[in-house]
């Protein structure tokens, strides 16, 4: 008989450690944080618990935290959203926002003045031709910060140089 509970015991303490991992790989995984020399900026990318909508805040402050008192925006999250910062470094606390997906859903403004662009927009983009179809590569001195698919893939660009 002792020896079902000890069976019992130890397969609870299994599952209890099983589910403690999950939830710190899925809080560690839906609060990631990236630092872009070029402009100082640190963003985070900021996706509550079962919610639809995630959050992307930025700031020169490396302590980032989910308040009104830092710039942000909340999102929908879904597979196809697309949100890119077009970001020009020697214009401080300035940024474009291109939503191509029409996925933002509130914009909260503090330190950073900030504009709604189209990923058209001659401005900042240079139209070209790739493999018979148009498209739009950034101007330099631009650069680029794109956040994709349920804000999980994040991709640098600096006018014709794209890294994760």
């Amino acid at each position: 008989m002792k020896k079902r509970y000890i069976v019992l015991l130890i397969f609870i303490c299994l599952i209890a450690f099983i589910v403690c991992y999950y939830c710190i790989s899925f809080v560690r995984d839906n609060n990631k944080k990236y630092y872009i020399k070029q402009t100082g900026t640190y963003f985070k990318v900021y996706k509550p618990l079962f919610s639809d909508y995630g959050y992307i805040i930025w700031s020169k402050d490396s302590n980032l935290s989910f308040s009104n008192s830092f710039d942000f925006i909340k999102i929908k999250k879904s597979e196809t959203s697309w949100v890119s910062f077009v970001i020009n470094p020697s214009k401080e606390n300035e940024m474009c926002i291109v939503d191509r997906t029409d996925n933002i859903v509130e914009i909260n403004k503090v330190k950073y003045r900030l504009k709604k662009i189209s990923a058209e927009d001659s401005n900042f983009f240079n139209e070209d031709i790739v493999s018979g179809q148009h498209t739009y590569l950034l101007k330099q001195p631009y650069i680029d910060i794109t956040f994709e698919g349920y804000l999980q893939s994040v991709f640098f660009s600096d006018g014709g140089n794209v890294s994760d």
